[in-house]
């Protein structure tokens, strides 16, 4: 059974700001150690669903900067945050345990995406297609051509 204190900070983590491993490490903190806290001994099962909040707050950072509904909004960081995004997910997932293929399955299909948009309606990427290609062949081993 999970604690509802445990439930509340990880929905704390889900809406996190730009590195959702620092959230990660205040609520350890708070619920096992901070004397305000309430000085839990967190199960393994615990644990693992606040590194979850975790890996889903990176996901909805990458999807808010692979949407071309964002671009030009204040809070849109673009092509260039979304791949530092992944470099930060992908080594979290690697120490935590993580199944890095189906992230990567994951973060491939919103870039397939949101390059599909960006062609489909002539819009100009904040990084140039020899940096985004060689990016996405070499970190996210998508084997074929970006852009025409």
């Amino acid at each position: 059974m999970i604690r509802e204190e445990v439930l509340e900070e990880a929905e704390i983590i889900r809406h996190s700001g730009e590195i959702p491993e620092v959230a990660l490490w205040n609520s350890l903190y708070y619920l096992t150690t901070d004397e305000e806290g309430p000085r839990l001994t967190l199960s393994e099962a615990e644990a693992r669903i606040l590194k979850r909040a975790v890996v889903e707050r990176y996901l909805t950072i990458i999807e808010r900067d692979l949407t071309v509904e964002n671009i030009g909004k204040s809070f849109y960081r673009g092509v260039n945050r979304a791949m530092v995004n992944w470099e930060r997910l992908a080594g979290f997932a690697r120490r935590e345990g993580f199944s890095l293929e189906a992230l990567r399955q994951i973060v491939l299909e919103r870039f397939r995406n949101f390059l599909g948009e960006i062609v489909l309606n002539g819009l100009a990427l904040d990084v140039s297609e020899e940096e985004l290609s060689f990016w996405l062949k070499n970190k996210l081993a998508w084997p074929v051509k970006i852009l025409c």
